[in-house]
């Protein structure tokens, strides 16, 4: 699982909490890390939590992410591009030698690669909406003090 801890800035409804959050040691392993701009002091990232306790504006809580959910989320927002991307390649390769007379093959296949990826990007942000966002969304598990999360952070 993930962890993050924050303090809750804002609520939307009784369900939905905006957690302000800062880089955290799990930040310090992401591949992404150094192009990563959280906020406007790079340190702090706000992040829709669901709020099943009733935690307030103000409360620190822990947010959780399930690895399973991060790792869907991961595969279809770099996997499936990637396969798209490789699939549209070699079928502009295919149809490049198939075609006689027609374009070059690397031409063709670099346009039906690139099509492939952006349409690949374009399905995934309208069929995202199809899914309900408590699905993938962080959940908060517990209202925490400082010394909960300083001894927490002593157990890693």
């Amino acid at each position: 699982m993930v962890e993050e801890f924050g303090n809750i800035v804002e609520l939307k409804g009784k369900e939905i909490a905006v957690v302000l959050c800062e880089k955290s040691s799990f930040c310090k392993n992401c591949a992404s890390m150094e192009s990563c701009q959280v906020g406007d002091d790079n340190r702090s990232k706000l992040v829709e939590a669901l709020n099943m306790l009733g935690a307030d504006v103000g409360d620190r809580v822990k947010l959780v992410v399930s690895t399973k959910t991060f790792l869907q989320s991961s595969f279809f927002l770099y996997i499936v591009p990637l396969i798209a991307l490789v699939f549209g390649g070699s079928l502009g390769q295919w149809m490049g030698g198939v075609l006689q007379g027609g374009p070059d093959a690397n031409l063709l296949s670099a346009i039906l690669g690139t099509v492939f990826l952006v349409g690949s990007f374009f399905v995934i942000r309208v069929g995202s909406r199809a899914i309900p966002k408590e699905t993938y969304m962080p959940r908060i598990v517990a209202v925490v003090s400082e010394d909960d999360i300083f001894a927490d952070e002593l157990k890693k």
